[in-house]
């Protein structure tokens, strides 16, 4: 099958991009895509998505393709699924090899049973390819290498050519209107199901394949739970609030918002102190994000803006500093500030090999440590919870105790958590915002008052 859209994949441009980054100036990449599984006895395929990696460096999302890059000639070929005319009935007649060669940008198209015959007229020394393909009918003549073009691949992944950022501005331009419409209709006494299934099908409607992730709704106190699955709850207290955290894949392109807001038409006394913060905090890590800044210290900044924060709420006391040394802010910031985005929501290249973790609180969970560099894509996502499992261990912990008043703290509890995710696309300057979806407190409960009309 070709692409549904009618721009050139840019396949070759990502096999050069790859090649580069492994510093080889012969061989082949050789990559597979993966095939349907069918559900043990039974004719039902499981869901398929495709090896993101192998998406990345030919824009083929079908099962049973392959492809290939002669790194000294520069040559992109694409090895297509023969589809005979009895699987045609089901599947349909797919485009032709031209058809598909064209589509995705490459130079030759074969059929996947001439992969050998292919391979080896390339006579190449060297064969490149990653451990979790199968590296058969390749020939016997080349060595093959399976350990260096996955970190190749990764590092090329990072950094997204004008093609990839199109399709994310894309996708976070649906996953923000989709969210905004959960801020306009949801009402007291709805489900958190039934939140997700609107999102779900709103994305679905405006051209996304599917939830980039398990999209999370969490009302009260069950968005002090981060990766809270159950989505199953009614939103019964007009006063909490719901945390969602979704978003559609566009193309194999995920976006990954977060919005928080009141089940009621505007937010409590508690629940504004706590959201207030949290949007200080995103806002000065989006204004501070620029080329050739840390990741790590754009967490460090989040930790900073929610300690001053959480020290005028009453929650912390001390010097600022102390409280900064101490990781205070990781007992209720347990995550880190946000996560490389790409084909996949978590995407790859946060830590390019040698990179250690930082043994610390919040800082042991940050996704991604490295110089931010032009045309990559992050998160930022800041966000305060109440988890009485980790407050229990900074009131265990005297050195970080000293720090916080658990009899404010107690008097916030009810909050759960407050999230706030943008997705952003590092620029020669700054930043660029692909999020929409309105944040601003003024702004929600605007939208919010507008559902009980």
């Amino acid at each position: 099958m070709a692409p549904a859209s009618t721009s050139v994949y840019p396949a070759k441009q990502h096999f050069v991009a790859t090649a580069q980054k492994l510093g080889a100036t012969s061989g082949v990449i050789f990559v597979r895509g993966g095939d349907t599984i069918v559900h043990p006895d039974s004719d039902t395929e499981y869901e398929f998505h495709q090896d993101s990696s192998f998406y990345y460096l030919s824009g083929v999302i079908e099962p049973g393709y392959a492809a290939a890059y002669d790194i000294a000639s520069s040559t992109a070929i694409l090895f297509a699924k023969h589809v005979s005319a009895d699987e045609a009935v089901w599947v349909g007649v797919p485009a032709s090899l031209d058809e598909q060669r064209a589509a995705y940008g490459f130079d030759q198209a074969h059929y996947t049973h001439d992969i050998e015959s292919v391979i080896s007229a390339l006579r190449p020394e060297r064969i490149f390819a990653l451990a979790h393909h199968s590296t058969e009918n390749l020939g016997s003549a080349a060595s093959i290498d399976t350990e260096r073009l996955l970190d190749a691949v990764h590092e090329a992944r990072v950094f997204k050519d004008d093609h990839e950022i199109a399709i994310m501005r894309r996708a976070n331009a649906i996953s923000s209107a989709a969210h905004e419409v959960l801020m306009r209709e949801a009402k007291q006494g709805m489900n958190e199901a039934e939140l997700r299934g609107r999102f779900v099908g709103l994305a679905l409607a405006q051209g996304c394949s599917y939830e980039a992730y398990g999209s999370i709704v969490a009302r009260g106190r069950n968005a002090a739970v981060l990766h809270y699955t159950k989505n199953n709850m009614a939103l019964a207290d007009a006063s909490a609030m719901v945390l969602v955290d979704a978003g559609g894949s566009l193309s194999c392109y995920a976006s990954d918002i977060t919005r928080t807001w009141p089940i009621g038409a505007a937010f409590s006394a508690e629940c504004r102190a706590i959201y207030a913060v949290v949007l200080a905090m995103q806002k000065a890590v989006i204004e501070a994000c620029a080329p050739h800044r840390q990741w790590q210290d754009m967490h460090l900044l989040a930790c900073r803006v929610a300690a001053q924060g959480l020290v005028e709420l009453g929650m912390l006391r001390g010097d600022l500093d102390d409280i900064m040394a101490r990781h205070v802010v990781g007992y209720f910031m347990p995550h880190g500030i946000g996560h490389l985005i790409g084909i996949d929501t978590h995407d790859v290249g946060g830590y390019p090999r040698g990179t250690e973790r930082i043994n610390a609180p919040g800082l042991r969970y940050l996704r991604a440590r490295r110089e931010m560099l032009p045309r990559m894509a992050f998160t930022v996502e800041p966000g305060l919870y109440f988890v009485d499992t980790i407050l229990a261990e900074a009131r265990d912990t005297p050195a970080v105790a000293q720090h916080i008043d658990f009899d404010v703290v107690a008097k916030y509890r009810a909050v759960g958590g407050v999230r706030i995710e943008d997705n952003i696309i590092i620029t020669e300057t700054g930043c660029d915002n692909l999020t929409t979806c309105p944040k601003e407190i003024a702004e929600i409960e605007s939208i919010r008052a507008t559902a009980y009309q």
